[in-house]
């Protein structure tokens, strides 16, 4: 192997291994702690605003970049309402009958400053859907797995908006 070839290879293994590893924080760097208000449940979904909200908090805690406080401690407050909540017929059989379904939840969420007294991001409307089929008791497609999708779809981009850099 030629000494060019072999410079070459120990380059790339630097450069790539420098991805991994940074200095920089992924949030304001004066937001350390967020606290997240139960979201308001404008839908006639029941309950939706507890899952969302509990989806939220547990993403925050399990990603560990923000710690979870009460107002009064904390330095952002992320607020939100769920808008609206679909229950579509998606596909349908030979007779016309619906087979498949699609929710879709749509959330409005802010997040807010409270040093600056000013939104950090605000008015974001984040979807998240799932589908689920009504002739089947199988895990994964049924209406409850539907809304576990759409939330963990609306929960995973809250935590990528909260914790990005600003």
């Amino acid at each position: 192997m030629s000494r060019w070839y072999r410079g070459v290879g120990v380059l790339l293994i630097f450069v790539s291994g420098c991805g991994f590893y940074s200095t920089s924080s992924r949030t304001a760097k004066d937001i350390k702690s967020v606290c997240v208000p139960f979201f308001e449940n404008r839908t006639s979904e029941p309950n939706l605003e507890i899952t969302v909200t509990e989806r939220i908090i547990d993403n925050l805690v399990a990603d560990n970049t923000l710690s979870v406080k009460d107002e009064v401690n904390a330095d952002a407050v992320l607020e939100g309402k769920i808008v609206s909540f679909q229950n579509v017929p998606f596909s349908f059989n030979r007779d016309l009958n619906a087979e498949e379904y699609h929710v879709i939840v749509t959330v409005e969420a802010t997040l807010y400053s409270r040093r600056l007294d000013q939104p950090i991001w605000e008015k974001q409307l984040i979807k998240g859907d799932g589908s689920y089929f009504v002739d089947t008791d199988e895990e994964g497609f049924r209406y409850e797995d539907a809304i576990a999708e759409a939330i963990r779809e609306i929960t995973d981009r809250i935590l990528n908006l909260t914790v990005q850099d600003w």
